[in-house]
């Protein structure tokens, strides 16, 4: 994320990064306010924008529908991309960590993410994946792939804890 929760990846209800010459294009040419705007792109793009039907992955992966195979392409993109990003920063990946929820229990994003990273070396152990194992890279990945089960909710409460333990 950048400034605000809009910026990297799409997400449910956020654009995620965006051409900055689509705000002026709402404001100038579809006379949206900035209030509209706003809401725009924290309440009604993202997966629920590309879709017109869902916020949530579970629902699009159940969808037969166009526009949630769409929202879903969007999302792997946009993954994969970010990661070839990080690769080229660090000239090289040594492993993709899959956690939280959609990483965590959808075989199909990331079986679709991983397919996107091939040219990378990675490969996913299809059994492995559906499975959902610690690891499930296949073994001529030259990427070692994770899926790591994650508790937010525990993790913040750990910091609320040491935060109020260091104030008295």
């Amino acid at each position: 994320m950048g400034l605000t929760p809009l910026d990297g990846l799409v997400m449910g209800t956020r654009c995620g990064t965006i051409d900055p010459g689509v705000l002026l294009y709402l404001q100038q040419h579809e006379k949206m306010s900035v209030e509209a705007v706003q809401h725009l792109l924290y309440r009604k793009s993202g997966l629920l924008g590309v879709s017109r039907i869902s916020a949530d992955m579970r629902t699009l992966l159940a969808s037969s529908g166009t526009a949630a195979r769409e929202a879903i392409n969007l999302f792997t993109f946009r993954v994969a991309q970010q990661v070839a990003m990080m690769a080229s920063t660090l000239q090289g990946l040594d492993c993709v960590v899959f956690t939280g929820g959609i990483g965590e229990h959808s075989h199909e994003i990331r079986s679709e993410i991983c397919a996107r990273l091939a040219w990378l070396g990675a490969r996913i152990d299809p059994l492995a994946n559906d499975e959902a194992r610690e690891r499930i890279n296949s073994h001529d990945s030259a990427v070692d792939i994770f899926v790591v089960p994650t508790n937010e909710e525990l993790i913040i409460a750990r910091h609320c804890a040491a935060v109020l333990q260091a104030g008295q």
